[in-house]
């Protein structure tokens, strides 16, 4: 069936023969020649004006058509489909045109508060080890071999997630690991994908400005096993779901999801786990010249020497989270445990960019992942050195995160640098002083809500034997400030401060 003729099944009309469409996008930014354009409403229905200057932008970048409500493109200069209400309809238009690709591709989704970027860069590195050619969605960037771009968000909206996915089918992609947040799973951005594996990593304090309680945003990462994994598995597939058994938290919603909606797959794992509950077992890691050598069991109680060249004792569960995954796609335990060794650094994550002192850049921003990056960075300290914390809150987000990152540092850092994250809108300054509310030790503790000033503050302190952990941005090259998105790189400043 055409793309018209599914056009039509959706109840789409036009006047005359339409123009051949090449893509489809829904933001101006990214119409090329030859592309239809979306033009959705969503919450806040946009203004006369904004329209017109939408419509303008789609027709000077050579958009083919519009696709839009009726009632509010009458004068468009484009060709014009008719659709109510398409903002609604994003995943039946992307599968008019794009077909089901998903279903085509080994899709494996990774959700958690924390680790979903490096659970995604562990399983790229494990399947490119085997030969595999890997597509990848996640925080830092969308990519497929021959391709990558920035990732503005973590999860892609619904059109670019669809072509994306398009690509890497025609890329012949062996697998894809994707990051799905809670906001890509409760906006519906990845309606019609199916998977094949869903990891959940952990379940922590986030985004609570979006979701309002805990218990919400846990509800939106179940709807990843209870509502996506049975739609996958009612689709032909045989997904299964990989739970941090370490995490009662997270077994819990997983048994509450109904595993028998997917067909009653199960995968746990855990590191160190007493109870041996676990499927697949780390055991008896020990940290030795920056790797951790240890045991992993597979399924079958089978013992494998492994070795993991990452800082941070969370990075286990990271690297059993990606073999669980791979391991339920099929592929050899023994070979992904001694692929482990060759991963590479990871962008932003404990990356270290500097040595004497130890100057680490980490993207936590969250208490439980900030407490994990500072115990990380304490479990890697020269004999008789100090742990310098650098870090900020994000504006216009969950404020209630704020003292409870000071807490964290207060608890584990010996000097600590308050400073800014992205501010956005919000007053530096009152971001901070929400920060030092959760700081009551007494201890070296320094305020500066310039950013590159505060790093230096620490650089600037800090001996040979000491560790500086620079917390918030990560792999990020920007800052915002107000509604200005500047140049700003952590690891550049750092590099920049020692070279000059």
């Amino acid at each position: 069936m055409s793309f018209n003729d599914n056009l039509k099944k959706l109840g789409a009309s036009w006047t005359g023969d339409l123009p051949e469409i090449n893509d489809i996008v829904d933001d101006t930014r990214e119409v090329r020649p030859g592309n239809l354009f979306v033009l959705r409403q969503g919450a806040n229905p946009l203004s006369d004006t904004q329209i017109a200057d939408y419509l303008d932008k789609a027709a000077n970048a050579g958009a083919a058509a519009v696709i839009a409500d009726p009632e509010i493109v009458a004068h468009a200069s484009l060709p014009l489909i008719h659709l109510s209400e398409p903002h609604k309809k994003l995943g039946e238009i992307a599968e008019a045109f794009y077909g089901r690709p998903s279903r085509d591709l080994k899709l494996i989704a990774v959700t958690g508060t924390n680790g979903k970027t490096t659970t995604t860069y562990l399983i790229e590195s494990l399947a490119k080890s085997m030969g595999l050619k890997v597509g990848v969605l996640g925080t830092v960037s969308y990519r497929y071999p021959g391709f990558e771009e920035p990732a503005p968000n973590t999860t892609p909206g619904t059109l670019k997630l669809y072509r994306l996915m398009h690509r890497m089918k025609n890329a012949q992609c062996d697998l894809v690991a994707m990051e799905v947040s809670s906001h890509g799973i409760v906006q519906g951005r990845i309606n019609g994908m199916t998977f094949d594996v869903a990891v959940w990593n952990n379940l922590g304090t986030d985004h609570l400005d979006f979701h309002k309680t805990r218990e919400e945003y846990a509800r939106a990462k179940q709807r990843l096993f209870d509502h996506y994994l049975a739609l996958s598995y009612r689709d032909g597939k045989k997904p299964v779901a990989v739970a941090n058994c370490d995490d009662p938290e997270v077994m819990q919603h997983i048994r509450a999801a109904n595993p028998q909606s997917w067909g009653g797959r199960v995968l746990s794992y855990a590191v160190c786990n007493s109870l041996n509950a676990a499927d697949i077992r780390i055991c008896a890691p020990v940290f030795q010249h920056g790797a951790y050598l240890c045991q992993i069991a597979d399924p079958n109680g089978q013992m494998h020497s492994m070795q993991l060249p990452l800082i941070g004792k969370y990075n286990l569960s990271n690297a059993a989270a990606a073999i669980s995954a791979l391991y339920a796609l099929g592929y050899d335990f023994d070979t992904l445990a001694n692929a482990i060794s060759k991963i590479a650094q990871i962008p932003g994550r404990m990356e270290n960019v500097h040595t004497n002192p130890t100057v680490i850049v980490d993207f936590a921003h969250t208490p439980e992942a900030m407490e994990k990056a500072l115990e990380a960075a304490r479990g890697c300290m020269q004999p008789n050195g100090k742990l310098w914390a650098v870090f900020g809150a994000g504006g216009d987000r969950d404020p209630s995160k704020r003292p409870m990152m000071g807490r964290a540092a207060a608890q584990i850092a010996d000097c600590i640098v308050v400073t800014s994250d992205n501010p956005r809108t919000e007053n530096p300054e009152k971001i901070i002083d929400d920060i030092l509310a959760g700081i009551q030790d007494d201890k070296p503790l320094y305020r500066c809500a310039d950013r590159k000033n505060a790093i230096q503050i620490a650089l600037q302190n800090a001996t040979d034997n000491d560790l500086v952990i620079i917390i918030g941005k990560g792999h990020e090259d920007y800052q915002i400030l107000g509604t200005q998105k500047i140049h700003f790189d952590d690891r550049e400043i750092v590099r920049d401060y020692y070279n000059s």
